[in-house]
Protein backbone atom coordinates (compact mmCIF):
# COMPACT_ATOMS: atom_id res chain seq x y z
CA UNK A 1 0.00 0.00 0.00
CA UNK A 2 1.05 3.23 -0.92
CA UNK A 3 -0.41 6.68 0.80
CA UNK A 4 0.03 10.50 -0.55
CA UNK A 5 -1.04 12.74 1.87
CA UNK A 6 -4.48 11.83 3.70
CA UNK A 7 -4.71 9.09 0.82
CA UNK A 8 -4.66 5.89 0.47
CA UNK A 9 -3.75 3.89 -2.65
CA UNK A 10 -4.70 0.20 -3.36
CA UNK A 11 -4.90 -2.27 -5.74
CA UNK A 12 -8.77 -4.07 -6.37
CA UNK A 13 -8.56 -7.84 -5.54
CA UNK A 14 -11.13 -8.70 -7.91
CA UNK A 15 -12.56 -7.95 -11.58
CA UNK A 16 -16.26 -9.06 -12.95
CA UNK A 17 -18.10 -8.15 -15.83
CA UNK A 18 -20.51 -6.84 -14.49
CA UNK A 19 -18.04 -3.59 -13.01
CA UNK A 20 -14.96 -2.10 -14.70
CA UNK A 21 -11.92 -3.00 -12.87
CA UNK A 22 -9.77 -0.32 -10.83
CA UNK A 23 -6.50 -0.62 -10.00
CA UNK A 24 -5.73 2.06 -8.29
CA UNK A 25 -8.45 4.33 -6.06
CA UNK A 26 -8.33 6.64 -3.17
CA UNK A 27 -9.86 6.77 0.28
CA UNK A 28 -11.23 10.75 0.35
CA UNK A 29 -10.28 11.67 4.17
CA UNK A 30 -10.10 9.04 7.02
CA UNK A 31 -11.48 6.23 7.37
CA UNK A 32 -15.28 6.13 8.58
CA UNK A 33 -17.04 3.79 10.69
CA UNK A 34 -19.66 1.84 8.50
CA UNK A 35 -22.92 -0.37 9.14
CA UNK A 36 -21.90 -4.05 8.97
CA UNK A 37 -25.66 -4.95 8.44
CA UNK A 38 -26.06 -2.49 5.21
CA UNK A 39 -21.94 -1.84 4.62
CA UNK A 40 -20.15 -4.56 2.94
CA UNK A 41 -17.47 -4.19 4.92
CA UNK A 42 -15.17 -6.85 6.48
CA UNK A 43 -11.38 -6.49 8.53
CA UNK A 44 -9.78 -8.16 5.21
CA UNK A 45 -12.12 -7.53 2.42
CA UNK A 46 -14.89 -4.64 1.27
CA UNK A 47 -17.26 -3.67 -1.70
CA UNK A 48 -14.83 -1.77 -4.12
CA UNK A 49 -17.73 0.69 -4.08
CA UNK A 50 -16.43 1.68 -0.49
CA UNK A 51 -13.10 2.56 -1.36
CA UNK A 52 -13.75 6.19 -1.25
CA UNK A 53 -14.56 5.50 2.36
CA UNK A 54 -13.32 3.02 4.19
CA UNK A 55 -10.00 1.52 3.61
CA UNK A 56 -9.78 -2.54 3.68
CA UNK A 57 -6.66 -4.11 2.81
CA UNK A 58 -8.73 -6.26 -0.27
CA UNK A 59 -11.43 -5.05 -2.53
CA UNK A 60 -13.43 -7.13 -4.66
CA UNK A 61 -15.86 -6.02 -7.26
CA UNK A 62 -19.40 -7.31 -7.08
CA UNK A 63 -20.27 -10.78 -9.75
CA UNK A 64 -24.54 -9.85 -10.25
CA UNK A 65 -26.25 -13.39 -9.62
CA UNK A 66 -30.39 -13.82 -9.17
CA UNK A 67 -31.86 -15.51 -6.02
CA UNK A 68 -33.38 -18.93 -7.40
CA UNK A 69 -34.92 -19.68 -4.35
CA UNK A 70 -36.00 -17.82 -1.45
CA UNK A 71 -33.30 -18.03 1.49
CA UNK A 72 -32.13 -15.93 4.70
CA UNK A 73 -29.31 -13.73 4.84
CA UNK A 74 -26.95 -14.74 7.19
CA UNK A 75 -24.25 -12.55 9.02
CA UNK A 76 -22.19 -15.62 9.62
CA UNK A 77 -22.38 -19.05 7.39
CA UNK A 78 -23.78 -20.84 10.59
CA UNK A 79 -24.79 -17.83 12.13
CA UNK A 80 -27.88 -15.64 13.22
CA UNK A 81 -30.40 -14.65 10.50
CA UNK A 82 -30.42 -10.80 9.37
CA UNK A 83 -32.68 -10.71 6.13
CA UNK A 84 -34.40 -12.18 3.53
CA UNK A 85 -33.24 -12.82 -0.24
CA UNK A 86 -36.06 -13.50 -2.08
CA UNK A 87 -36.96 -15.29 -5.30
CA UNK A 88 -36.12 -13.62 -8.35
CA UNK A 89 -34.16 -10.84 -6.58
CA UNK A 90 -30.59 -9.91 -7.71
CA UNK A 91 -27.61 -10.27 -5.11
CA UNK A 92 -24.16 -8.97 -5.63
CA UNK A 93 -21.66 -11.83 -4.22
CA UNK A 94 -18.18 -10.25 -3.21
CA UNK A 95 -17.12 -13.74 -1.98
CA UNK A 96 -17.88 -17.07 -2.74
CA UNK A 97 -17.24 -19.60 -0.04
CA UNK A 98 -17.62 -23.87 -1.16
CA UNK A 99 -20.85 -22.91 0.74
CA UNK A 100 -21.96 -19.57 0.57
CA UNK A 101 -21.60 -16.31 -1.28
CA UNK A 102 -21.30 -13.35 1.17
CA UNK A 103 -22.38 -10.01 -0.35
CA UNK A 104 -25.47 -7.56 -0.61
CA UNK A 105 -28.80 -7.21 -1.48
CA UNK A 106 -29.67 -4.28 -3.94
CA UNK A 107 -33.12 -4.55 -2.85
CA UNK A 108 -32.92 -4.54 1.01
CA UNK A 109 -29.35 -3.27 1.51
CA UNK A 110 -28.86 -5.91 3.83
CA UNK A 111 -25.01 -8.12 3.46
CA UNK A 112 -24.46 -10.94 4.81
CA UNK A 113 -24.24 -14.91 3.42
CA UNK A 114 -26.91 -17.28 1.54
CA UNK A 115 -26.03 -20.43 0.46
CA UNK A 116 -24.79 -20.71 -2.29
CA UNK A 117 -26.87 -23.59 -4.39
CA UNK A 118 -29.41 -20.86 -4.31
CA UNK A 119 -27.83 -18.63 -6.01
CA UNK A 120 -28.29 -18.94 -10.20
CA UNK A 121 -27.03 -16.91 -13.13
CA UNK A 122 -28.55 -13.68 -13.31
CA UNK A 123 -31.61 -12.74 -15.52
CA UNK A 124 -33.89 -9.51 -15.36
CA UNK A 125 -37.33 -10.16 -13.56
CA UNK A 126 -39.94 -8.22 -14.74
CA UNK A 127 -43.00 -8.62 -12.28
CA UNK A 128 -42.92 -8.86 -8.43
CA UNK A 129 -45.87 -10.71 -6.82
CA UNK A 130 -48.33 -8.51 -4.83
CA UNK A 131 -50.77 -11.23 -3.64
CA UNK A 132 -50.52 -12.61 -0.85
CA UNK A 133 -49.64 -15.87 -2.89
CA UNK A 134 -49.30 -16.01 -6.48
CA UNK A 135 -50.53 -20.02 -7.58
CA UNK A 136 -48.61 -21.23 -10.35
CA UNK A 137 -50.79 -23.32 -13.06
CA UNK A 138 -50.20 -25.69 -15.49
CA UNK A 139 -52.22 -24.40 -18.19
CA UNK A 140 -54.18 -21.26 -18.31
CA UNK A 141 -56.96 -22.57 -16.49
CA UNK A 142 -57.99 -22.74 -12.97
CA UNK A 143 -58.22 -26.65 -12.85
CA UNK A 144 -54.70 -27.48 -12.81
CA UNK A 145 -52.64 -25.64 -9.93
CA UNK A 146 -49.81 -27.10 -9.38
CA UNK A 147 -48.05 -27.61 -5.88
CA UNK A 148 -46.12 -24.55 -5.90
CA UNK A 149 -46.98 -20.65 -5.15
CA UNK A 150 -44.84 -17.53 -5.16
CA UNK A 151 -45.51 -14.83 -2.27
CA UNK A 152 -45.89 -11.61 -1.94
CA UNK A 153 -42.14 -10.17 -2.65
CA UNK A 154 -40.88 -12.30 -5.20
CA UNK A 155 -40.03 -11.44 -8.77
CA UNK A 156 -40.40 -13.77 -12.23
CA UNK A 157 -39.27 -12.88 -15.37
CA UNK A 158 -43.13 -12.72 -16.94
CA UNK A 159 -44.97 -13.07 -20.46
CA UNK A 160 -48.44 -11.65 -19.85
CA UNK A 161 -49.86 -14.67 -22.43
CA UNK A 162 -53.82 -13.09 -22.41
CA UNK A 163 -55.46 -10.73 -20.44
CA UNK A 164 -55.90 -12.69 -17.56
CA UNK A 165 -52.77 -15.28 -17.64
CA UNK A 166 -49.27 -14.57 -17.45
CA UNK A 167 -46.54 -17.28 -18.29
CA UNK A 168 -43.60 -17.47 -16.01
CA UNK A 169 -40.98 -20.34 -15.93
CA UNK A 170 -42.39 -23.66 -14.29
CA UNK A 171 -46.08 -22.25 -15.24
CA UNK A 172 -48.87 -19.85 -15.47
CA UNK A 173 -50.27 -17.11 -13.17
CA UNK A 174 -53.19 -14.96 -12.73
CA UNK A 175 -51.50 -11.25 -13.98
CA UNK A 176 -53.75 -9.68 -11.95
CA UNK A 177 -51.36 -11.30 -8.82
CA UNK A 178 -48.61 -9.43 -10.74
CA UNK A 179 -46.84 -6.07 -10.83
CA UNK A 180 -44.14 -4.56 -13.66
CA UNK A 181 -41.56 -3.79 -11.74
CA UNK A 182 -41.33 -0.21 -11.74
CA UNK A 183 -45.26 0.23 -11.34
CA UNK A 184 -44.79 0.16 -7.73
CA UNK A 185 -47.45 2.46 -6.85
CA UNK A 186 -50.46 1.95 -4.11
CA UNK A 187 -51.77 2.00 -0.93
CA UNK A 188 -49.12 0.42 1.62
CA UNK A 189 -51.57 -0.57 4.34
CA UNK A 190 -53.64 -2.23 1.58
CA UNK A 191 -50.82 -4.48 0.56
CA UNK A 192 -50.16 -4.68 4.59
CA UNK A 193 -53.43 -5.81 5.34
CA UNK A 194 -53.48 -8.62 2.54
CA UNK A 195 -50.81 -10.10 4.83
CA UNK A 196 -52.78 -10.85 8.28
CA UNK A 197 -52.24 -14.13 9.62
CA UNK A 198 -49.41 -14.20 8.34
CA UNK A 199 -46.53 -15.53 10.79
CA UNK A 200 -43.55 -13.82 12.30
CA UNK A 201 -40.20 -15.34 11.33
CA UNK A 202 -36.79 -13.87 12.08
CA UNK A 203 -35.41 -12.06 9.04
CA UNK A 204 -38.52 -12.46 7.16
CA UNK A 205 -39.96 -10.21 4.25
CA UNK A 206 -42.42 -12.12 2.51
CA UNK A 207 -45.77 -13.86 2.41
CA UNK A 208 -43.95 -17.12 3.74
CA UNK A 209 -43.33 -14.41 7.12
CA UNK A 210 -42.50 -11.57 8.42
CA UNK A 211 -40.53 -9.58 11.05
CA UNK A 212 -41.96 -6.22 12.15
CA UNK A 213 -39.43 -3.99 10.05
CA UNK A 214 -39.83 -6.61 7.28
CA UNK A 215 -43.57 -6.35 6.96
CA UNK A 216 -43.15 -2.20 7.06
CA UNK A 217 -40.39 -2.89 4.32
CA UNK A 218 -42.88 -4.82 1.94
CA UNK A 219 -44.98 -2.65 2.36
CA UNK A 220 -43.74 0.48 1.60
CA UNK A 221 -41.34 -0.74 -1.60
CA UNK A 222 -44.42 -2.22 -2.89
CA UNK A 223 -45.65 0.87 -2.96
CA UNK A 224 -42.72 2.35 -4.79
CA UNK A 225 -41.11 4.35 -1.47
CA UNK A 226 -38.34 1.87 0.11
CA UNK A 227 -37.82 2.07 3.16
CA UNK A 228 -34.76 0.73 4.89
CA UNK A 229 -34.59 -2.56 6.04
CA UNK A 230 -33.59 -2.04 9.69
CA UNK A 231 -36.16 -1.37 12.45
CA UNK A 232 -33.88 1.30 13.74
CA UNK A 233 -33.24 2.64 11.03
CA UNK A 234 -36.39 3.22 9.52
CA UNK A 235 -37.18 4.72 13.22
CA UNK A 236 -34.60 7.43 12.35
CA UNK A 237 -34.96 8.05 8.37
CA UNK A 238 -38.65 7.63 6.78
CA UNK A 239 -40.37 10.23 5.69
CA UNK A 240 -40.85 12.88 7.86
CA UNK A 241 -41.20 12.55 11.64
CA UNK A 242 -44.26 13.74 13.53
CA UNK A 243 -44.63 15.29 16.76
CA UNK A 244 -46.25 14.01 20.45
CA UNK A 245 -49.97 15.00 19.81
CA UNK A 246 -49.70 15.06 16.45
CA UNK A 247 -52.89 13.61 14.80
CA UNK A 248 -52.25 10.15 13.40
CA UNK A 249 -53.75 8.95 9.37
CA UNK A 250 -53.65 6.15 7.65
CA UNK A 251 -50.07 4.97 6.55
CA UNK A 252 -48.16 6.98 9.45
CA UNK A 253 -45.77 4.17 11.48
CA UNK A 254 -45.73 3.86 15.32
CA UNK A 255 -41.97 2.78 16.50
CA UNK A 256 -40.72 1.17 19.93
CA UNK A 257 -37.74 0.24 20.98
CA UNK A 258 -38.44 -3.87 19.19
CA UNK A 259 -41.31 -2.81 17.32
CA UNK A 260 -43.36 -1.26 14.90
CA UNK A 261 -46.95 -0.62 13.35
CA UNK A 262 -48.44 0.67 10.49
CA UNK A 263 -51.93 2.95 11.16
CA UNK A 264 -55.04 1.38 9.36
CA UNK A 265 -56.83 4.58 10.42
CA UNK A 266 -56.66 6.58 13.85
CA UNK A 267 -57.89 3.67 15.86
CA UNK A 268 -56.37 0.63 14.36
CA UNK A 269 -53.02 -0.55 13.64
CA UNK A 270 -51.57 -3.60 11.74
CA UNK A 271 -48.14 -5.45 12.65
CA UNK A 272 -46.44 -8.34 13.11
CA UNK A 273 -46.93 -9.62 16.47
CA UNK A 274 -46.65 -13.60 16.55
CA UNK A 275 -48.68 -13.11 13.17
CA UNK A 276 -49.53 -9.88 11.60
CA UNK A 277 -52.78 -8.86 12.39
CA UNK A 278 -54.85 -5.09 12.55
CA UNK A 279 -55.64 -4.40 16.55
CA UNK A 280 -56.24 -0.84 18.39
CA UNK A 281 -53.71 1.28 18.83
CA UNK A 282 -54.25 1.25 22.44
CA UNK A 283 -53.05 -2.20 22.67
CA UNK A 284 -49.71 -1.41 21.36
CA UNK A 285 -48.92 -0.38 24.66
CA UNK A 286 -47.39 -3.97 25.67
CA UNK A 287 -44.51 -2.63 23.75
CA UNK A 288 -43.62 0.11 25.78
CA UNK A 289 -42.65 3.99 25.17
CA UNK A 290 -43.38 5.03 21.56
CA UNK A 291 -39.77 5.57 20.46
CA UNK A 292 -40.48 7.93 17.34
CA UNK A 293 -43.68 8.35 14.80
CA UNK A 294 -42.83 8.57 10.83
CA UNK A 295 -45.10 9.65 7.96
CA UNK A 296 -43.75 7.84 4.98
CA UNK A 297 -43.35 10.09 2.43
Amino acid sequence: MQSSGSSWAATASATSNDAPARSRFALRGRSVALDSRIDAVRRDLADIRLADRVFAPHYAVPARRSVGLTTSILDAPDGIVVSQALAGEPFDVLEFTSTHGWGRSPIDGSVGFVPRDVLVEAYDATHVVVAAKAVLHADRSLDRPLPLSLPMGCRVAAVPANDEWAEVDGGYVLRATLLPLGDDVGDAVAYATRLQGVPTIPGGRSAEGVDAAGLVFLALSLAGSPPPRFLDLQAETIGTPLAVGDPLRRGDLIYFNDHVAMLVDSDTAIHADDVVRCEPVAALDRFGPIRARRRPA
